[in-house]
């Protein structure tokens, strides 16, 4: 009696559909954390910074800054912790993502798939645009920065993304 009038819909546009629900899920799992994406951003550039830091110290203090290296340190440094947050994020955005039980299910065309990729590439959206923060005010205040293979580093960048969301999707699997 009450049904919807089912009509025969493309694939292009069964895609399209499923692109603007990942879209709108990116947004609201950017913002589940705080309610202003800017304030999630500068939480995580302040958690890299952090790490960054704190690694510089300890090499210091360890005396081994002096190993041979060519190219800028902090700058290995950095690429180090860019890659592990970018794993860690990513494995507990996954992991954390919804399930079906989550009453955002409830809405008709909202799926475990989508909640999953928009846990994912929010997590890498937040992680590239804070990377990119750190190194444009790295590039502007202290040195200017230069990236022997750019395409090769961001590709490193999306292997990292790629496992963690590898294994918090085998992670999610085995959640009760």
């Amino acid at each position: 009696m009450f049904q919807p009038i089912r009509t025969n819909r493309s694939t292009l546009g069964v895609a399209l559909t499923m692109l603007e629900l990942i879209y709108h899920s990116i947004v609201r799992s950017v913002r589940k954390g705080h309610n202003n994406a800017f304030l999630a951003i500068g939480t995580n550039i302040l958690q890299a910074v952090i790490f960054v830091l704190a690694f510089y110290v300890m090499f210091s203090v360890l005396g081994l800054r002096g190993a041979a290296m060519r190219g800028d340190f902090l700058v290995y440094i950095m690429s180090g912790i860019f890659l592990y947050m970018t794993h860690t994020k990513v494995l507990g955005a996954v992991v954390g993502s919804e399930g079906p039980a989550s009453p955002m299910m409830q809405h008709a065309p909202m799926n475990t798939i989508i909640s999953i990729c928009s846990a994912a590439l929010g997590a890498l959206y937040i992680q590239v645009l804070s990377m990119s923060a750190i190194l444009f005010v790295y590039h502007v205040a202290f040195t200017p920065l230069e990236i022997e293979d750019p395409i090769g580093a961001f590709g490193m960048l999306l292997l990292a993304w790629l496992s963690g969301a590898s294994l918090g999707l085998v992670l999610l699997a085995v959640k009760p």
